[in-house]
């Protein structure tokens, strides 16, 4: 177990149906109430959101949490909140480097961690004004020793877990520890975001899965086709789509297969 002193406080909890919905109720006083900052951490998750209506799969050897936060406090913005999970992304590369050659790691965006293609971490957050003024959530899953034997096929097809890729085995003290390391990343990837840090954006800029790539964006009226041009400092991915530059700022990634 680790016992490193954390910057926020965490509350443990065996199950819930998702860290981030609790995070919310929380947040607008429908659960019970919560003064931010503050982890709520699960073991297990019913109902694990994604993006939009994404599932998302998990079990012991996940690490689901949902930072509750004070986005005033800690001079976030509303024009911050779309690149929290950049910000959040370049923490979990960060926290998992040191089991996996980062030349393998890559940022997918909007809000993925991948391995070699693969993805071993999601990214939620959300903006909400409770009764106390606005809070940020942001929801955090990571397959560090995750099974997927269970999973559907085509989860099975697109994630995998660090300790499929580590090479060595992973325990429960490594999970604890990559779960210290990833809360204090986060807390100072925020605190560069606040600032409008230029190493920030050209990190995830450099982390870029999709660069030089053939990409198509789901914008629901339409699909905007090209070759990933990078991530700018705003967030936005920009397509070459052929007939001129383009950048999306929302959408979903088709992936092929």
């Amino acid at each position: 177990m680790n016992d490193r002193p954390l910057p926020w406080p965490v509350r443990r909890l065996d199950e819930v149906d998702s860290t981030n919905d609790l995070a919310r109720r929380l947040a607008t006083g429908s659960d019970g109430s919560a003064r931010p900052p503050l982890v709520l951490r699960a073991d297990r998750q019913t109902r694990g959101r994604g993006r939009g209506a994404n599932a998302w799969w998990s079990d012991e050897g996940s690490l689901t949490f949902s930072a509750l936060l004070d986005p005033t406090a800690i001079g976030l913005l509303d024009r911050h909140t779309p690149l929290c999970s950049l910000a959040a992304a370049v923490a979990v590369v960060d926290a998992i480097s040191p089991r996996v050659d980062r030349g393998r790691l890559a940022i997918r965006w909007p809000n993925d961690v991948e391995i070699d293609g693969r993805k071993v971490a999601g990214i939620l957050p959300e903006r909400i004004n409770g009764p106390e003024g606005p809070r940020l959530i942001i929801g955090i899953g990571l397959n560090v020793r995750t099974r997927l034997d269970d999973a559907s096929a085509e989860v099975r097809r697109m994630a995998g877990s660090l300790a499929e890729f580590a090479g060595i085995p992973l325990e429960p003290d490594d999970q604890e520890a990559i779960f210290a390391d990833l809360i204090e990343l986060l807390r100072g990837s925020l605190q560069l975001l606040s600032e409008d840090a230029a190493d920030l954006s050209r990190r995830w800029a450099e982390l870029d899965q999709l660069l030089g790539r053939p990409v198509r964006v789901d914008l629901g009226r339409k699909i905007v086709a090209g070759i990933g041009a990078g991530i700018g400092p705003d967030g936005g991915l920009r397509i070459d789509t052929g007939s001129g530059p383009q950048t999306v700022y929302g959408g979903r990634v088709l992936r092929d297969g």
